[in-house]
């Protein structure tokens, strides 16, 4: 029974110590979270921007810092921004001091209950800005996240972002690199830029997904508007400049895009959701892609069948 109390004992010291370790080194990521923000406020305001905001919490245990009600205040004839929750993970709490100039392996940035204010008193500098705010109001409500994460294994970086405008749309994109090894090398503070190494780097996948949750159809309104056309003449008219734009490119390039231009047609006319793909066979090197983008249409058509592009439409 002495010898159980004994590691009873032990056990709760050791438990202890550690919460009190944790304490402290939670509590300086704290300090050195709110000194950086400071810092920003302080260069911001230099600058006639003024940034607030409500809370900041630092946790090495999870290597993640949160902020609350970050706001970014604009002149009058600018919008306000308002981040409610951000979200920062994929660093040690040591990075907050700016001592580790290292590339992270990984990282993400979310934020969400964010808005976007748009002033009436914008409206002075830019009459454009009421046909904004009489169809999207004064709020607008959008959500962020990025991330990317390295394997280094592999070499393969994958990235991913996704936008959301609540009530608008929502537009998701998707990609892969690979030969990205030479990022764990990379000094964020040097001014060398290591561009042999960077040259090894290929594209290996690409998708971009969007969903209409309405914008296209506020954006018709205001283009209505403007016109004094209904929506449906403007639609018509989209509709005949992309079959003319498939003609042309038909005659000078073949069949290659016609089913591209076909989908692009099928969204147009009914706008709900559209992705794009880039799935090549073998990745893509750098010069190929250089080589194609500055090579003149040979060329250009050439990168374009190797990286058998696809477009889909709802």
């Amino acid at each position: 029974m002495r010898g159980s109390i004994s590691l009873l004992a032990i056990a709760a010291l050791v438990t202890s110590s550690l919460a009190g370790a944790y304490y402290y080194i939670d509590n300086k990521a704290d300090t050195q979270a709110q000194q950086t923000l400071s810092q920003l406020i302080d260069d911001a305001k230099s600058e006639g921007v003024q940034l607030t905001y409500n809370t900041v919490d630092a946790s090495p245990l999870f290597r993640s810092v949160s902020i609350s009600g970050f706001e970014i205040k604009g002149h009058a004839e600018e919008p306000d921004i308002l981040l409610g929750n951000v979200n920062i993970t994929g660093f040690n709490w040591q990075n907050l001091n700016q001592d580790d100039s290292k590339f992270p392996s990984s990282m993400s940035i979310t934020i969400d209950n964010a808005s976007l204010h748009l002033k009436p008193s914008m409206v002075k500098s830019d009459a454009t800005i009421q046909a904004l705010i009489d169809n999207f109001g004064e709020q607008v409500a959008f959500s962020s996240h990025f991330s990317y994460a390295l394997d280094q294994d592999s070499g393969v970086l994958s990235i991913s972002t996704t936008e959301t405008l609540i009530d608008n749309f929502y537009l998701n994109s998707e990609l892969t690199l690979g030969g990205a090894n030479w990022l764990v090398e990379l000094d964020t503070q040097s001014k060398e830029e290591p561009l042999s190494k960077m040259m090894s780097t290929t594209l290996n996948t690409f998708s971009i997904t969007f969903k209409n949750h309405g914008v296209i159809e506020k954006i018709r309104a205001i283009a209505a508007k403007q016109t004094g056309q209904t929506q449906e003449h403007l639609t018509q008219e989209s509709v005949t400049q992309i079959k003319q734009l498939q003609i042309v490119a038909e005659r000078n390039w073949g069949p290659l895009f016609v089913p591209m231009i076909d989908e692009l047609i099928k969204f147009t006319m009914k706008p709900e959701q559209l992705t794009i793909r880039i799935n090549p066979e073998q990745a893509i090197d750098i010069d190929a892609i250089m080589l194609g983008m500055m090579g003149g249409d040979a060329a250009l058509l050439e990168l374009i069948k190797q990286a058998r592009i696809e477009i889909k439409a709802n």
